[in-house]
């Protein structure tokens, strides 16, 4: 699944790994890919890996939306140094997710 503006800025793949659904992530989580993301995610039932070794960026509504799949039962794959720090930070505000 791609969604796309001028260019590709995020691709989102599901498949099986063994017992297990994946979902790869890939280019830059951002507007219509967080949606795209949170529409795959939603119809997967039970847990899931979400693979994030392709993601360059996010922006601060693709955070949020990781935030909220890994509380729904995600679990993460392929998180870069720089990703863990924006998922640990406080979101703005200030407030805790």
């Amino acid at each position: 699944m791609f969604a796309v503006g001028i260019r590709m800025t995020v691709r989102i793949d599901t498949t099986s790994e063994r017992s297990e659904t994946v979902v790869s992530v890939s280019g830059r989580l951002e507007g219509v890919g967080v949606q795209e993301l949170m529409r795959e995610c939603h119809s997967i039932e039970g847990e899931f890996v979400l693979d994030l070794t392709g993601v360059r960026s996010a922006a601060p509504e693709g955070i949020v939306a990781i935030r909220e799949l890994v509380s729904r039962s995600a679990a993460l794959r392929g998180v870069s140094p720089f990703m863990r720090l924006l998922l640990a930070a406080d979101p703005p505000g200030g407030a805790s997710p």
